[in-house]
């Protein structure tokens, strides 16, 4: 069986498309069309309308819209939802224009990389929390449990229960 996945180097990005589109039609215009602030789903979203314009004068220019949630649950859009927004919408209402390429899908790159979740790191192992609570068991003043509590942020612990009851016990004695 053959493996249909497709990641983001199988889709063509907008940057791309937007040359196809000026090669096309020298004339062509990408404009916004609507913007708005939505909540559906319990989530809040920007939804983008973007219109592609063959000529200045285009009787019917097409429209594209895309959407992203806000905040932005990727490294790649938070902070940037408006404009991945935009660039998904510019995208689409060139494909709807019927003047770039396709064959690769119609949703871009970006849209695609948008998706895809972060990998979280590793959790850490029992030995690296072990070692981490002895160094916070082993402070022997307020100053030294800060510097063991900010070491073990380091390492990515501190959300471990384990840490956290070690911690609040010694700041508990300590105090």
């Amino acid at each position: 069986m053959a493996n249909n996945f497709k990641g983001p180097l199988d889709y063509i990005d907008v940057a791309t498309r937007i040359v196809e589109f000026r090669e096309k039609y020298p004339d062509g215009r990408l404009r916004q069309k609507d913007i708005q602030f939505i909540d559906f789903a319990n989530k809040s979203w920007v939804v983008y309308t973007a219109e592609a314009w063959r000529s200045a004068d285009d009787p019917a220019p097409a429209h594209g819209t895309a959407w992203e949630p806000v905040p932005g649950p990727t490294q790649f859009t938070r902070d940037s939802e408006l404009q991945n927004a935009e660039t998904a919408a510019w995208g689409r209402a060139m494909v709807a224009a019927l003047a770039v390429d396709t064959r690769k899908g119609i949703a871009s790159s970006e849209e695609v990389r948008n998706r895809q979740e972060k990998t979280p790191p590793p959790a850490p192992d029992d030995r690296v929390i072990a070692d981490h609570i002895a160094a916070l068991e082993s402070a022997s003043t307020i100053t030294q449990l800060q510097g063991a509590w900010e070491t073990a942020g380091k390492a990515g612990v501190t959300k471990d229960p384990r840490v956290i009851a070690i911690k609040d016990q010694m700041k508990a004695a300590l105090s």
